[in-house]
């Protein structure tokens, strides 16, 4: 192994070295290449703690007498955290998703392939959640590399400069977020095809089988204005009514996500779900599954649809201004099963139980059965209470009022 110093133009202009630790190998033609075994930054920022002549002549199998280093000479100047990219670089590959993403995107504009820029993206979303500009900040304390070993190193703007651009808060170089902003570009641009090459590994390697289907949405929001044609105002389920924003449907089977969508903000749950139906029918070949959605899918054309396709469904129903559905609870007067506690039910002191029984049905070919949680019905207690209490306070409010004769 050697040093190599390279050069590179980061911003304007402004020329750089940077200090690589390089081995010379043989491929299988038994030609020498040499390849990157670790990039270790900045020339001028390790000038001051690193002494090059020494870390040469080690690299070369020089002995270095025992006496000519002093403890006190050692100093530990900077450590990375290197265990989260590492644990889930061994997933992604486990996954094939390295494989999956560079046949889909060959671009000769990208030094480094999507796989591994996703990666980064990915991994930064589990350890440390943030923008695309505050991904620059997590590189510095971790140590995160392409599949070489070539670490990717943030690129700060110079504050003199950026200070008296139009942009002071960006303190990113733009070519490194255009770089994150590009990765993003192209893994939707291969979105379905992904979705569908790891389907089939998790088909694979899980054997995974596709008769029964969990869907689910949520909503994100954004703090501007969020693309034109799916940010809108719409029932919020972050608390964030003011603000535009989308809806997200996963798509879950045995636990794995298989595919995803993006619907407009303002559009209802229930209408969403043709859609991904048709998907499931067309990209995965599935012939029949058992839809499971909660209570927002449930519309009557929504059911004549899952059957005339013929697929079945397991479905919540609203309780709530519906005789049929309380004359069905009324009747739940037989034996209950307790169902086994969920996960998260586990993790409690007091797993909460739920149970469930079977009642006779007033709809040919479906089946009900009712069911009683506590989770659920401490939830709704505490909805309530909170429901009560604001009225309560506007109710005093009004009494002083009159009171006052106002």
């Amino acid at each position: 192994m050697f040093l190599r110093v390279v050069r590179a133009t980061v911003s304007k202009g402004v020329k750089r070295d940077y200090v690589r630790l390089v081995e010379a190998y043989r491929d299988n033609a038994g030609k020498t290449q040499h390849r990157t075994v670790i990039n270790l930054g900045r020339r001028d920022m390790l000038a001051a703690h690193l002494d090059f002549d020494k870390l040469r002549r080690l690299l070369h199998g020089d002995a270095v007498a025992p006496d000519s280093v002093k403890r006190e000479d050692v100093d530990a100047f900077g450590a990375w955290d290197w265990g989260p990219m590492l644990a889930a670089r061994a997933l992604w590959s486990g996954l094939g998703l390295d494989t999956i993403l560079d046949q889909f995107v060959r671009d000769r504009r990208d030094l480094v392939r999507l796989s591994d820029r996703a990666l980064v993206l990915v991994t930064n979303r589990l350890t440390s959640p943030g923008s695309e500009h505050a991904l620059a900040q997590w590189l510095e304390s971790d140590f995160v590399c392409d599949r070489m070993g070539r670490r990717f190193i943030p690129c700060w703007r110079d504050d003199a400069e950026r200070k008296a651009s139009r942009t002071p808060r960006v303190r990113v170089v733009a070519r490194q977020l255009q770089q994150w902003y590009r990765t993003l570009d192209q893994l939707y641009a291969c979105k379905e095809k992904t979705e569908y090459a790891l389907f089939l590994t998790l088909r694979d390697l899980f054997s995974l089988r596709v008769d029964m289907v969990f869907y689910d949405l949520t909503s994100t929001y954004f703090e501007g204005e969020g693309p034109p044609t799916l940010g809108a105002h719409g029932h919020s389920r972050d608390g964030k009514p003011r603000n535009r924003q989308v809806l997200v449907g996963l798509v879950m089977v045995d636990g794995w996500p298989i595919a995803h969508h993006v619907f407009a903000g303002n559009q209802r749950d229930a209408k969403t779900v043709p859609e991904v139906l048709r998907d499931l029918e067309s990209r995965f070949g599935v012939n029949r599954v058992v839809f499971v959605g909660d209570r927002g899918m449930v519309t009557s054309h929504n059911l004549a649809l899952v059957r005339e396709h013929g697929h079945g469904y397991i479905v919540g129903r609203n309780r709530r201004r519906s005789g049929q559905v309380y004359d069905y609870i009324q009747s739940a007067t037989g034996p209950w099963i307790e169902c086994p506690a969920g996960i998260t039910a586990r993790e409690k002191e007091t797993p909460p139980k739920t149970l469930v029984q079977e009642v006779a049905s007033q709809e040919p070919g479906v089946r009900i059965f009712v069911v009683h949680s506590e989770e659920r019905a401490a939830f709704e207690g505490r909805q309530r209470s909170k429901s009560m209490g604001r009225v309560r306070v506007q109710l005093e409010k009004l009494q002083r009022r009159v009171a006052k004769g106002r």
